[in-house]
């Protein structure tokens, strides 16, 4: 038998090719977790390890001590010590046969193996099997993906790999030395009775992994030092300097907490809404959900905000979660969360913006520039901490966190290290704004987030203003079947008003909250299509001065509004807005700049005296923008009730006259035959049935006039009834479209279950085949963004332009428009950045009938080779334009327009 001095002079192989000791490893490993539980795990995350354990916490501490101690125990076999020839001589000299290297090594990978032999180590102590499975899965995890079944059953069996004789009998030892001297030996006979439910295996494998990769960091702990674990640990930890969980303290309420955490106008008052939030969340029994659904510019973002910091100081979370539907919005909400961090009384710490295109956002760069950046009033603890150590799958490990909601959703996707996703959001209160947004297959692997999230007791807030009550309903039974592990739970308590709030677990009645006193009576009116009467209704309105807003289901529709605008002699250039997604990714953040500084909040806009802005489904979601008259095309009631509140959303007494009254015209149908015809695009994005069933119901109304917020829910309830009530003559259509769109959802629901995690409960004991067939790994997360969205495939490019032997950045290249670009050298880097910014996604017309493989070939002929070496560059695509502005791709005319973006128009038949 080898002895523990012996065991320490055997080496290990690495990456680079160095050596390290196994045994110090795994002991500073068992240290660096200590600090993880000590300083960075808030108290939510602790309590749910510990529960079940006769020592809470004090067991939770030793148990993940003790795995991040045996966690590579894997690698004392034939089949990883083989690796290094050296290495592997020095080790049979000590005595562990290396004569014979298995062939077929990889068939046991070391995590695996460290698996098999914990669980024989637990059987040798008198456990169970299934207890020993529920804690040796955390070793067989430890790199993000945890063994298939037939995986673990397999591994003991493999002799050759896992060694035999002195390797057993070392590993055993070593094993027994982590044990004793984690101090866990005597806990044992205890915990052989206590089998970790899948959510403690979830995040214990997290929190492994965490401390695994900080101890393997050679810059915390070097490979040729001499070193006490338990003091290098802490030295790591103070040179990394992760902040701690965020722990609120402050206990104002009313007025006075609003005023401290925002900056409210001379005489503003909290709203009722805002109230009934920060009451319920002061009253919730346990940490559960709440959905609060309310009309535009009631300010339910302030409300969640205020109830997350209170859910989070009474039940001990660490941090908040904020999820949009877009890059957008989420961009326009990272500036908004982080002024409320700045004004909080105890340090946030860490802060993140979680999506594709983070590195990007000015203000999201400021504080990566700065690795570890305090911003605040005394830019010391009372900070926002931009830490350099949270990148890619890391990021969402942050203490505050804005990010589009696929970053949520990835929690329910079979995806590599999808145990950090767990472990992200269980650490705090997760906020899901403009939840309605989310279609029936994104809702999929919402419902089962929810139940991840319920299993965890983690706070979550939904927001919407337009929640259908199927939809919420739904909602509520996903979250209650995760916090009642699986069982039938007792309904929400739902306030029986709008705006309203619904809670899970009972225990707090919620209150009718009145409206803030912003109702309005919008006008609706049925226009007809054309462009030419379209300008005229504006002209006519806008005589006097005023904003009009001009809402289209896509951009080849609202291209075409725009055009026909900017013919008519009546509006000067500088009156009109064009904001859609086929604006290069610079282009577009600069137009919703514009569109924000011009039509946002009184105290921070300077409104122009006449101006119309046309743009997509961007200008319903989450934009805090106010317009004097909304025309829009036909939408689901929903989503029709988002547009209509940016219709004198902000208490403007200086209207113009001929905008004073709300007016919302809806076009975009053809009217002239009995039944009415949504629009060929229209029906594409939304489907005939929700247009229809939109129409239906105005049609059914007597009164024009819309009131909001109290008909809000009515037209919501009536537009997604079990069925509804349509105009004599619309039956056979109707039921035709009824069809086809249970036909679509049946399939959308299907296709998101390919790659759908499983329930927290259920016949799932273990993480054993978790995430099998699961999605490929994936740094920056667009495969899982992609899977979590039932969207086409697309092709992302940075377009440049091409004149004759030079390549240039476009005019829209922020800072550096127009400037020469080298190709066989990598470009410095502020200008390999601005290219990166103009990045294109390429419309799914382009990729569909199988011409994916087409445009890739096209867009690969531009290859540079300096740009490999750019971390900014290097593997993207690129699509050139020539000096015109043109290209062809896959058979289409591609012309990118300063004012209207991407245009493309099919070449031929």
């Amino acid at each position: 038998m080898l002895s523990a001095s012996t065991l320490s002079a055997w080496a290990k192989s690495d990456r680079d090719g160095g050596s390290l000791s196994l045994v110090r490893h795994l002991a500073d490993s068992a240290a660096v977790a200590g600090l993880v539980w000590d300083r960075w795990l808030p108290e939510s995350t602790k309590r749910v390890i510990s529960e079940g354990f006769p020592e809470g916490p004090a067991d939770g501490r030793l148990l993940l001590r003790w795995l991040a101690g045996v966690h590579d125990v894997g690698k004392l076999t034939p089949a990883f010590a083989c690796q290094v020839p050296a290495l592997a001589d020095v080790m049979h000299d000590k005595g562990l046969d290396l004569r014979n290297p298995p062939a077929n090594r990889r068939a046991l990978p070391h995590g695996l193996a460290g698996q098999a032999e914990l669980e024989r180590f637990l059987l040798g102590l008198g456990w169970g099997r299934k207890v020993a499975q529920s804690y040796s899965i955390v070793v067989g995890s430890h790199h993000g993906v945890p063994p298939t079944r037939s995986e673990s059953q397999s591994a003991p069996h493999q002799r050759a790999l896992l060694g035999e004789g002195q390797w057993i009998s070392s590993r055993d030892e070593l094993m027994l030395h982590v044990t004793k001297s984690v101090g866990v030996l005597g806990r044992l006979p205890q915990w052989q009775r206590i089998a970790l439910p899948v959510t403690v295996q979830a995040l214990l494998t997290a929190a492994v992994i965490v401390s695994d990769w900080i101890a393997s960091n050679q810059d915390l702990f070097p490979l040729d030092s001499a070193r006490v674990s338990s003091v290098a640990a802490v030295e790591a930890w103070e040179v990394l300097g992760l902040p701690a969980p965020w722990r609120p303290s402050a206990r104002l309420s009313g007025t006075e907490l609003f005023r401290a955490r925002f900056d409210l106008p001379a005489g503003a008052g909290v709203r009722p809404l805002q109230a009934e939030c920060v009451r319920v969340a002061e009253r919730m029994p346990v940490a559960g959900l709440m959905i609060v659904e309310a009309p535009m510019g009631e300010g339910k973002t302030e409300a969640a905000l205020l109830a997350a910091e209170i859910l989070a100081r009474r039940f001990g979370f660490g941090g908040v979660f904020v999820a949009l539907p877009t890059m957008a919005t989420s961009n326009a909400m990272f500036d908004r969360v982080r002024e409320w961090a700045q004004r909080l009384p105890d340090a946030v710490g860490s802060m993140f913006l979680a999506h594709g295109k983070a590195a990007l956002n000015s203000s999201f760069s400021e504080l990566r520039h700065k690795g570890f950046a305090s911003i605040g009033v005394d830019c010391g603890d009372s900070g926002v901490a931009a830490h350099s150590w949270y990148v890619g799958k890391k990021g969402p490990l942050a203490n505050v966190v804005v990010g589009t909601i696929d970053q949520v959703l990835r929690a329910a996707l079979k995806t590599r290290h999808v145990m950090l996703r767990h472990l992200a959001l269980a650490n705090k209160v997760v906020i899901v704004d403009e939840v309605h947004a989310a279609d029936s297959y994104m809702s999929t692997y919402l419902a089962r987030c929810l139940e991840w999230l319920g299993a965890y007791r983690v706070p979550v807030l939904l927001l919407s203003a337009t929640l259908p009550p199927a939809q919420r309903i739904s909602l509520v039974d996903a979250y209650s079947r995760g916090a009642s592990g699986g069982n039938p739970a007792v309904a929400a308590v739902t306030a029986e008003t709008y705006p309203s709030v619904t809670v899970w677990p009972p225990g707090v009645d919620p209150a009718p909250v009145p409206a803030s006193g912003r109702s309005i009576e919008v006008v609706s009116e049925w226009i007809a299509d054309d462009l030419a009467g379209v300008v005229a209704v504006v002209r006519d309105a806008l005589a006097g001065g005023g904003v009009a807003g001009i809402v289209c289901n896509t951009v080849a529709r609202a291209q075409q509004m725009f055009t026909a605008l900017s013919e008519d002699p009546g509006f000067a250039e500088d009156e009109l807005l064009l904001v859609h997604s086929r604006f290069v990714a610079s282009h577009r953040a600069a137009l919703e700049a514009r569109l924000r500084a011009a039509l946002g909040p009184p105290s921070k806009a300077v409104r122009p005296g006449r101006f119309v802005l046309v743009g997509t489904q961007v200008i319903e979601q989450s934009l805090d923008i106010d317009v004097d008259l909304l025309i829009t095309d036909l939408a689901p009631m929903d989503l029709l009730l988002q547009r209509i509140g940016r219709l004198h959303r902000h208490v403007r007494p200086d209207r113009p006259s001929r905008v004073t009254l709300p007016r919302c015209p809806i076009r975009g149908v053809d009217r002239t035959s009995a039944v009415p015809v949504p629009g060929k695009g229209s029906v594409a994005v939304y489907g005939a049935a929700r247009l229809l069933r939109a129409a239906a119901v105005l049609e059914g109304r007597s009164d024009p006039v819309i009131r909001i917020p109290d008909e809000v829910p009515q037209l919501v309830a009536g537009a997604y009834a079990e069925t509804v009530v349509c105009p004599g003559g619309w039956e056979d259509v109707m039921a035709g479209a009824e069809r086809r769109w249970r036909e679509f959802v049946a399939g959308q629901q299907v296709r998101a279950r390919d790659y759908l995690l499983g329930s927290p409960y259920g016949e799932m004991s273990t993480l054993r085949g978790w995430i099998a067939v699961g999605v490929p790994d994936d740094l920056e997360g667009v495969a899982g963004q992609a899977q979590v969205r039932d969207a086409e495939d697309t092709i992302e490019a940075i377009m440049v332009r091409r004149a004759g032997a030079e390549v240039y950045a476009l005019d829209e290249a922020a800072g550096y428009g127009g400037r020469l670009v080298p190709t066989d050298a990598p470009p410095d880097p502020g200008l390999a950045k601005a290219l990166a910014a103009c990045t294109i996604r390429l419309p799914a017309m382009l990729t569909n009938y199988g011409r994916m493989g087409v445009v890739i070939d096209a867009l690969e002929a531009a290859c540079y080779p300096g740009w490999q070496q750019s971390p900014w560059l290097a593997g993207e695509l690129v699509l050139e334009l020539d000096e015109d502005g043109c290209a062809v791709v896959a058979g289409h005319q591609l012309r990118y327009d300063n004012r209207l973006g991407l245009l493309i128009e099919r070449i031929g038949n």
